[in-house]
């Protein structure tokens, strides 16, 4: 798919679908959530910023850039996210669910990161993932993360259907 956003996800009518279902989101998550920017980006894109920020040269689902006094246990939470639709089509396709259900995960995901959950162990991996699947069945996506990946599924064709369920409150431009 590339270096930027597919092309499916340039659109303003799929970003703001994006953005709708993002917001649904924000009233069920355990701090508040003032803003969450999202830029949507491919493999390439990915990797480089993940380069950049964490010294590890593959792509990854998402990177969360808190943007808030995280010393303040108070402040309502800021974060700026970079979430890979490429890795996201793999995903939804292993999981056979849409792909703007594994990209909302992601912004779920990352945003959880800023409010102070990790995944650097396994009993913090298991902690985040269960706050993500209650917050997106509260938001009435239901569970995503915890759909078993069926392996007769890997190989399969990635949706063409970009569009239904995901993203931000404020989205940035993917060619910015």
């Amino acid at each position: 798919m590339g270096d930027g956003c597919p092309s499916p996800w340039q659109s303003v009518t799929a970003r703001e679908q994006l953005a709708s279902a993002l917001r649904t989101t924000v009233a069920h998550f355990p701090r508040v959530v003032a803003r969450i920017d999202v830029q949507l980006v491919g493999d390439d894109a990915m990797a480089a910023a993940h380069q950049q920020f964490s010294q590890l040269g593959d792509t990854t689902d998402v990177l969360s850039f808190p943007a808030h006094n995280q010393t303040d246990p108070n402040a309502d939470v800021e974060v700026d996210l970079i979430v890979c639709v490429d890795v996201a089509a793999r995903e939804a396709a292993a999981r056979a669910h849409s792909i703007d259900h594994e990209i909302l995960l992601y912004a779920v995901h990352g945003t959880l990161h800023a409010c102070g959950f990790r995944d650097d162990s396994d009993v913090c991996a298991q902690e985040i993932h269960r706050e993500e699947d209650r917050i997106l069945c509260a938001s009435g996506i239901g569970c995503v993360y915890s759909v078993a990946v069926r392996t007769d599924l890997i190989s399969a064709a990635v949706p063409t259907d970009f569009v239904s369920a995901a993203v931000p409150t404020a989205l940035k431009d993917p060619q910015a």
